[in-house]
């Protein structure tokens, strides 16, 4: 009842400011109208007398070269953001979530936001606080996230303006800048009191939203103090599993036809009703000969002939009985976020300013992830929970033993709970040097603190102890390893045949919780000095310099069951400790050529270098170079070439991995060795990266003033990209005679392999090439004015080469899977936003192209598909405000406005139907707010 009423409200509240806009753009005063008038390009920010994040130099009038998207906070504000992800979403060239979360898995943090340019993976994207290095806290290590900053951390009513630089910076701000950085600016002047207040709702009830925050700064000692502070809370429920939409329940997979040489179908199906037949009672899947074979339980022990469907391989089927696989499974994770951020300033003269700022923030992700699932499972003829009947075929066919499969969703979900906890203190000062000589330096401290459990974990090796139950000397049912081993082993018996057999007892017993923990220490320190070293014919020659000294240090625990690898589903992490630190130093410089002569209006390049020293990869120099030609009012071209890094994080240095063993061919020999194939390296090298960007930016006059388009071609080229082999890719590569990766295996006398430890290596790389496009245009219609904001990506090449020795892999286009470098062919948004005094209201359309499942289906017959396209999708937004008085803003929103269903794109990590990272898996969702300020 109370979402259905929130719909009614917001949608009464969009339709009113719709229609109050309209009317008040015939017959309001224009007085009203200029005072509330959208600025032209609200995402344009004056970068006069100021250090945009695209150079470290300040100069009047400077344009930057490397292309920079800024992001104000009347544009956040308009669009009730709540997190910098969602701000970053408005630009095409990241790899957006639609919600948050959008892939999240058992591993890892759920419910965190990355921010992603180029879809090169989050630790190749720097994200700074007031031009500052944050602590990363995402430092997940062995789960299988990388050493990033959670955006949901930041504290959002803080942030004055967003900026994005679209291309490689490490000669100005070091490691990780590789395709691109964030910049956040927080509000250090605000003066006054905000609070805001909202709550939201998808039309089916879930993704329960709610935020409360403030933010408050005042002035003293004659306006040479300031302080600023502000607190920001939110919760959102998350949402439950396919089965909660209509589109879900459609079952939707990607089915493994195991049978295509003989059946006559491809090797891959995309259909609907795909279910898992491992069996919710349990299923016999041998010995072959058995008379039972394929055979379920039913929940009293008795079987009956399983129903495969049409088709069926080892774990999943084409209709049939059962359900999927990802049955309880979040959609969405649930996310609880609290920030907290302070700012305090005093200048004491021109010569020096001194501040000291910090904050606290905390998030938790909540994830009901799939259910557990046993394979293999041998059940021996004299388990007492066995029904007659069965024994008596097992007698009859000859046989002591079967194996089983089950799926347990009796044995509850793995759920998924991660904690990050992350505190940052900064104390710093500025000023003065005397004509236009400015200095500024900083200390900073981050701690983050990452706690993940898991909960409903299987144990691996107290499975097989448990389901083999049998009867003691007294004729109670105990585990044989009780019986015949140990009395005081704790064992409980399990029975597994039929759905809601197993006892609570039991289900203790084989489930557990894994918990591991990180703690992530960043000490960091700099000074820098700018200002003219001297003027020539066409103005300053102006420059940067600047020393940087970093030093993290990353430690791991985790329960002794995950130390050891013990849990069957996710959550296992070694324990180790690392550390590095880096010395840098930087130079950055402008030079002026050419002013206001013909086809001369401006002429500058802009070039840096920056010298570091790592204690763990040696000396690394980048630079940079680039121009900005501005031949007439209006017209401005610009050019860059770069040369880029990431240095590896420490779990790539020191994770000490986790055995498995399996099967491997390797020189024609086949045998089960153990394999360590996700071990850290510590000889890795730096990744390096090749930038070059080109561009034009139009601003034309007359009567197209207001009028701003920007076109920028980028190839980014990135060689030694740090990844992990499988071993059938370490096995082939040796095999085809390369002896750097016949190294990583032992051998004994004979020659046989007897184990593989195959750490990260520098073997991966990608190359990038495409177009930014953005558009801004401002002007008024009637009484009221219009704000056009158009972007838009275009990608012409992707390709991926993981090191596999199998080539470079083009993931343009590729929708279905959350692969490194897979974007769409184009991404774009249009919003538009019309003003009239106190009304606002703005439509905004979100593009995908038209795809592909997966680029490499139908390249080989193993990998033929029946259905590789994915249509091109639009999701239409519409956001509004009234503002009632000065102080007060009434706000609302309508996110997917048409309730789009996503398109089926199975995410193959989770089992769930569609790829959240491109498409919603919410639906049509509502939010209302207030904002008072005082």
């Amino acid at each position: 009842m109370r979402y259905r009423l929130l719909t009614a409200s917001v949608s009464a509240i969009g339709i009113a400011s719709f229609l109050a806009a309209a009317a008040g753009a015939q017959t309001a005063p224009a007085t009203a109208a200029a005072q509330d008038a959208a600025p032209d390009n609200p995402q344009d920010i004056n970068a006069q007398d100021i250090v945009v994040t695209g150079s470290r130099v300040a100069l009047s009038g400077f344009q930057a070269p490397s292309p920079t998207a800024v992001v104000g906070s009347e544009v956040i504000d308009r669009r009730a953001a709540t997190t910098v992800m969602s701000v970053l979403n408005l630009n095409p060239a990241f790899k957006p979530t639609r919600s948050p979360g959008a892939n999240a898995t058992n591993t890892g943090s759920p419910a965190q936001a990355t921010a992603d340019l180029r879809s090169l993976g989050g630790q190749r994207t720097l994200v700074l606080v007031n031009g500052s290095r944050m602590v990363p806290s995402s430092p997940a290590s062995k789960l299988g996230v990388p050493v990033t900053v959670d955006l949901n951390l930041i504290p959002t009513l803080m942030v004055d303006r967003v900026e994005t630089v679209t291309g490689g910076a490490s000669a100005q701000y070091g490691s990780d800048a590789v395709s691109g950085v964030v910049n956040v600016i927080l509000k250090k002047h605000f003066t006054g009191l905000e609070a805001r207040a909202q709550a939201g709702i998808s039309e089916e009830g879930d993704y329960a939203t709610q935020r409360l925050g403030f933010i408050a700064g005042t002035s003293f000692a004659q306006d040479r103090g300031h302080v600023v502070v502000s607190a920001d809370y939110e919760r959102n429920s998350g949402v439950g599993d396919m089965y909660t939409r209509d589109w879900g329940r459609k079952e939707y997979q990607i089915y493994s036809n195991s049978a295509y040489r003989t059946n006559g179908q491809p090797a891959l199906i995309l259909t609907q009703g795909v279910h898992n037949n491992l069996g919710a009672g349990g299923r016999i899947t041998g010995p072959a000969g058995f008379s039972l074979n394929k055979y379920t339980f039913n929940s009293d022990g008795s079987v009956r002939p399983f129903d495969s469907g049409t088709l069926s391989n080892g774990t999943t089927q084409i209709g049939g009985e059962g359900q999927s696989i990802a049955r309880g499974t979040s959609l969405v994770p649930a996310l609880r976020r609290f920030t907290t951020y302070a700012h305090a300033e005093y200048e004491f003269g021109p010569a020096l300013t001194a501040y000291v700022e910090g904050g606290y923030s905390r998030s938790k992700g909540i994830l009901s992830g799939l259910p557990p699932r046993y394979t293999s499972v041998t059940i021996k003829d004299d388990n007492a929970y066995l029904s007659p009947a069965v024994k008596a075929a097992m007698a009859k066919d000859g046989i002591t033993s079967f194996t089983m499969s089950r799926i347990g969703y009796d044995f509850g979900n793995v759920k998924t709970e991660a904690v990050n906890a992350t505190r940052h203190v900064e104390v710093g000062g500025k000023g003065e040097l005397g004509g236009s000589w400015h200095w500024d330096a900083h200390y900073s401290y981050g701690r983050n603190n990452y706690d993940g459990y898991s909960f409903n974990n299987t144990i691996s090796a107290n499975v097989p102890l448990a389901a083999d139950a049998v009867f003691n000397s007294a004729g109670k049912i105990v585990c044989r390893s009780t019986r015949d081993v140990n009395p005081n082993n704790g064992c409980v018996p399990l029975n597994l045949f039929g759905a809601g057999s197993p006892s609570a007892a039991a289900i203790n017993y084989v489930n557990g919780t894994g918990h591991t923990t990180v703690k992530y220490i960043q000490h960091s320190a700099a000074a820098n000095l700018r200002g003219n070293l001297f003027s020539t014919w066409a103005g300053p020659v102006s420059a940067a310099v600047g020393i940087e000294y970093r030093r993290e240090s990353e430690n791991v625990g985790a329960d002794p069951i995950a130390a050891a690898n013990g849990f069957s589903s996710t959550g296992n992490a070694v324990p180790y400790r690392g550390s590095f630190d880096v010395k840098e130093a930087y130079v950055e410089a402008i030079v002026p050529l050419a002013k206001d002569k013909p086809f001369l209006r401006s002429l500058n390049i802009n070039g840096a270098a920056r010298f570091a020293h790592y204690s763990t990869v040696g000396d690394q120099v980048t630079w940079k170079v680039g121009g900005v030609w501005e031949p007439v009012d209006g017209l401005r071209l610009r050019v860059t070439r770069s040369r880029d890094i990431r240095a590896p994080a420490i779990w790539e240095l020191a994770s000490p991995g986790n055995f498995v063993t399996n099967t491997i061919t390797v020189n024609g020999i086949t045998k089960i060795i153990p394999q360590n194939v996700s071990a850290g390296n510590p000889d890795l090298k730096a990744e390096k990266a090749d930038t070059f960007t080109a561009g034009v930016v139009v601003e034309p006059g007359g009567f197209l003033r207001g009028l701003r388009a920007s076109v920028d071609y980028y190839d980014i080229n990135l060689k030694g990209a740090i990844t992990n082999l499988s071993g059938l890719n370490v096995a082939s590569l040796c095999t085809l005679g390369q002896q750097e990766f016949c190294s990583l295996f032992t051998f004994d006398a004979a020659g046989n392999p007897t184990s593989l430890t195959a750490p990260a290596l520098n073997v991966g790389s990608f190359r990038n090439k495409g177009l930014d496009m953005t558009l801004s245009y401002g002007f008024p219609l009637g009484e009221g004015r219009v704000s056009i904001a158009a972007s838009g990506t275009y990608v012409f090449n992707a390709l991926v080469d993981p090191g596999t020795g199998a080539g470079a892999i083009e993931r343009v286009g590729e929708m279905g899977q959350a692969n490194l470098g897979a974007m769409p062919r184009f991404r774009g948004n249009l919003a538009v936003t019309y003003t009239r005094g106190p009304f606002s209201i703005t439509p905004q359309l979100n593009f995908i192209s038209a795809g592909k499942q997966d680029n490499i289906y139908n390249t080989t017959p193993a990998l033929t598909i029946n259905d590789n396209h994915v249509p091109a999708f639009a999701y239409l937004d519409l956001a509004g405000s009234i503002d009632a008085t000065q102080q007060f803003r009434f706000f609302w929103s309508i996110e997917n406005l048409l309730d789009k269903d996503p398109a089926p794109t199975p995410y193959a990590v989770l089992n769930v139907p569609t790829n959240g990272i491109w498409y919603d898996k919410v639906g049509r969702r509502f939010m209302a707010g207030v904002r008072v300020r005082l």
